[in-house]
């Protein structure tokens, strides 16, 4: 257990209804992070669904959260003979903060006509450079997790010229190894790719979807992001995450509203 696994633990209340906190271990700049609100909406959406592996599931961020009671209502959309479909509601003070839909269903061993796209290129995170990150109230984050790249390009807030819209490296949870809850977080914990081109900025999160394509099993992941299209005030983000073992665990894509710096 850790400390993900108590900031998102629920009590039920009436059927559909469940009762939990939102933790201020996980804000990022003014906020809390929406990874962590994806894996707190996620503990009521899989405890109300028959199936046991989350597949795919889309949250769409209404309004900024902040510490402290928070209620999740659920309803199963839809039960069929292998996946079942549920939707949750977020909110604070009867006041909506997210929404959310997701299908369960059964995550099966390989097969001989798999396939996926070639892991990225990287180097053993045991050789990769660890990210020692000062602690401050507002990036709470950061100390959750522990984050190795191989450049120090790839360094937080380090670049010292623009490039292009990707970043991500090497990451794991300081206190427990990376499961099915912990996926959604992990997606968004790294930095923006867009961050890379602008040298900072803002990013809020509209909307976030994961798709879980194999059980993490290995100690790091390699988690991948890039950005294709700024247009209108907004950027999309697509995200891979891989384990050591050469296995893609999971994708994401997700659109931010982007704010130049300065």
């Amino acid at each position: 257990m850790g400390a993900l696994d108590d900031d998102v633990s629920l009590e039920p209340a009436d059927p559909g209804r469940w009762h939990g906190r939102l933790s201020d271990r996980w804000n990022i700049g003014i906020g809390i992070n929406g990874g962590y609100l994806a894996s707190f909406v996620l503990s009521a959406l899989r405890a109300e669904s028959p199936a046991p592996d989350p597949l795919t599931m889309t949250v769409h961020y209404v309004q900024r959260p902040v510490p402290g009671p928070a209620v999740i209502t659920t309803e199963v959309v839809h039960v069929g003979r292998t996946h079942a479909t549920v939707t949750a509601r977020l909110e604070q003070g009867s006041v909506a903060v997210a929404a959310a839909l997701a299908t369960f269903g059964h995550l099966r061993a390989p097969t001989p006509v798999d396939f996926q796209p070639p892991m990225p290129d990287a180097p053993d995170p045991e050789v990769c450079g660890e990210l020692d990150q000062p602690s401050a109230p507002d990036m709470s984050l950061l100390d959750r997790f522990r984050y190795r790249v191989a450049s120090p390009e790839d360094r937080f807030g380090q670049r010292s010229a623009p490039g292009p819209a990707r970043s991500g490296g090497w990451i794991k949870l300081v206190d427990r190894d990376l499961d099915a809850l912990a996926v959604p977080l992990v997606m968004d914990s790294w930095p923006p790719a867009i961050f890379s081109t602008f040298l900072g900025g803002g990013a809020p999160t509209i909307e976030l979807t994961v798709y879980w394509r194999a059980r993490p099993q290995t100690t790091w992941h390699l988690a991948s992001f890039t950005s294709s299209v700024l247009a209108g005030g907004y950027v999309e983000e697509d995200g891979e995450l891989w384990g050591q073992d050469g296995r893609l665990v999971a994708q994401s894509r997700q659109l931010a509203r982007f704010v130049p710096p300065g």
